[in-house]
């Protein structure tokens, strides 16, 4: 896959183009993206702005795995998908805008909540 970013060197609060990702179409790849973009984010521990457009760009492909998980589960883990996919676009927005603090203070809660989703597969 190829994305094209436009990164700009202004304002903290700038945005960069957004990128298209193809749906999750499957529980297994749902489930591997999900678990390499969660381990791709947990690697970035400075949280500059390099490191945050970084994930900035991870969460596009871990939304989509989010979003099919919404969609196809049941119950608790429907729940705890959707609650996921607020705070994955909170992650998105902050990362984007280079909102340090911000981005740490969800990127905290998503691990917690990642890790008890994760005990479920």
């Amino acid at each position: 896959m190829s994305a094209v970013l436009a990164f700009s060197a202004q304002a903290d609060e700038k945005s960069i183009q957004h990128l298209k990702i193809a749906d999750v179409t499957s529980v297994e790849d749902a489930r591997k993206i999900f678990i390499e973009k969660t381990s791709e984010i947990r690697s970035k521990r400075d949280l500059d702005t390099a490191e945050l457009q970084e994930i900035h760009v991870i969460t596009y492909t871990l939304e989509k795995s989010v979003e099919f998980f919404a969609l196809n589960l049941i119950g608790d883990k429907k729940k705890l998908a959707e609650d996921i996919a607020v705070v994955v676009e909170n992650i998105h927005i902050n990362s984007e805008r280079n909102r340090k603090e911000e981005t740490r203070k969800y990127l905290n809660q998503y691990f917690v909540m990642a890790d008890t989703f994760i005990k479920g597969f």
